[in-house]
Parts: structure tokens; sequence; C-alpha cells
């Protein structure tokens, strides 16, 4: 019995990430980021004020995938939460604490298949130090841990050489637009989502367009566009891509939506 069969005898919220489903491919970390995002839906808690949703994940992989992803997990954990964190806030939802991820290999499972189990956990109350000096009393910090901002440090894109850090070329972010028949759309923060539906930073009214079709990134001094599971799919250039790193005049199709990317000075 593997790793995941036992667990699932433990730990709420177990889901089946890839069960019933074999993949060509090794698991991609966009998948993971995407599963935990709707693991969190799914596991939602609706409080008096705010809707809470599990912190923590434990993602369970088979032996091939695992070996892959090992090679750089504590980047590609740092990468996930950040994801977690963003889509979070975007829906508006509550962390009780920092995401935490971890991966678990489990034999049992074969490539492109994987589990995940949820929870939700507050972060433990720190220990006072023994010789520390008494203070006034105050009251205790609030449980809910907002979302920070997020920060873009996978190894998996590896940014191009720039500026030396510190530098006034190494702060500036890169910026970007995007053109179309609806309008012009800057590409103004870390993550920008476009679809159909309200929530997204980017609304397209295309009915062949998902809800939540395709987003962009920030990575280091580019963009790199991300499939999200659409029905249509996404194209760059007329050609079907499930991730691209975008270049000046690409031309991006969601459904029957042409828009044009460019790089501004």
């Amino acid at each position: 019995m593997g790793i995941f069969r036992k667990a699932n005898k433990k730990l709420e919220g177990l889901v089946e990430g890839g069960f019933g489903r074999a993949f060509k491919s090794s698991v991609q970390p966009v998948e993971l980021a995407h599963k935990l995002a709707k693991e969190m839906g799914d596991h939602k808690t609706v409080g008096v004020a705010n809707v809470y949703v599990p912190n923590e994940f434990d993602v369970y992989l088979g032996d091939e995938d695992y070996a892959h992803l090992a090679s750089f997990a504590d980047s590609l954990k740092v990468e996930l939460g950040n994801y977690v964190t963003a889509f979070a806030r975007r829906e508006g939802w509550t962390l009780v604490a920092p995401p935490r991820i971890e991966l678990h290999q489990d034999g049992d499972l074969r490539l492109g298949e994987f589990g995940i189990a949820t929870r939700t956990v507050s972060a433990p109350a720190e220990a006072p130090e023994a010789d520390a000096p008494a203070v006034p009393a105050s009251p205790p910090p609030a449980a809910v841990v907002a979302p920070g901002p997020v920060l873009d440090q996978t190894v998996l894109y590896q940014p191009s050489a720039g500026a030396p850090s510190g530098s006034p070329a190494a702060a500036a972010a890169p910026r970007g637009v995007l053109r179309g028949r609806q309008g012009d759309y800057q590409l103004v923060e870390s993550v920008t989502v476009i679809g159909r539906s309200r929530r997204c930073d980017i609304v397209l009214t295309d009915p062949n367009v998902s809800r939540q079709h395709a987003e962009i990134r920030r990575q280091g001094d580019g963009f790199m566009l991300l499939d999200l599971g659409s029905t249509n799919g996404t194209r760059v250039n007329r050609r079907g891509v499930r991730q691209a790193v975008l270049q000046h005049g690409d031309r991006i199709e969601l459904g029957t939506t042409e828009l044009l990317f460019e790089r501004q000075p």
C-alpha cells in the first residue's frame, strides 16, 4: 500500500487529482497550481465575515514525477504558494496562515497521476523568549493572515540575465499591453487572468472563451502566457500552446478573439 493510500485514511479533504485519467506526459507545475486552486474552492468554509479556504496541501506523486519535481522542490513550493495566495486574494477568500505545500512520493501512482490532501491549519503562536523583558499587555493579533504580494521565484522559467541587482533597470518591472477590438489592456499586475468571468482581470465577451481561459504572468523581465485548461485552447501565432514566453508582436487567440501583445519601453 502506497503513501497516498495510507494517507487516505488519515487526512481530511483528500482528493485524487489525477486518478481515473492517465496523462501521456509527466505532471506539470501549472497543472498542480490549477488543481490546488480548485481544491481551495471545493473545501471552503463560509464564516460570518470571511470565507475560509485550506492553507495546507500534501501533493502525492508517482516515482517518475516525484523524481523530476523534487529536483527543484523548494522553488516549486514557493511558486505554488504564491499562486495559491494570489488566487485566494482574487476570489476574496481568507487564508488563516501562509500556505504550506509538501511533495510526497507514492509508488502506486503512474506517470501523470497525482493526489492532493487539503487542511486548514492556523499558524502556531510564537513562544516568548525566556529572558525577554516584560512588555505592556496588548490585544492578540488577528488570526487571519491577509494574503501578501506575489513573489515570482520559480526556477522552472529562468529569467534572462539583466542589470545587476539594485540598479534602476533591475528595479523596473516589465511593461506590456494587449490590444484587441474591445480596447487595450495594460498588464500591470503580477498575474493577469483573462476570460468571460467578471472576476477576471480582463473580461472578454466572446462565448468561445472559457470563464477563466488563460493568464499572463510576469517572469523576470518578460511575460509568460498560461492556458488555464480552457475548452477551446489557446494559440500564439496560430500555434496551439499550453504555455509560452511572449515576444513583442505575438498574436494571441482565445476562442475567436485575437489579442496583439506588445512590449512597452
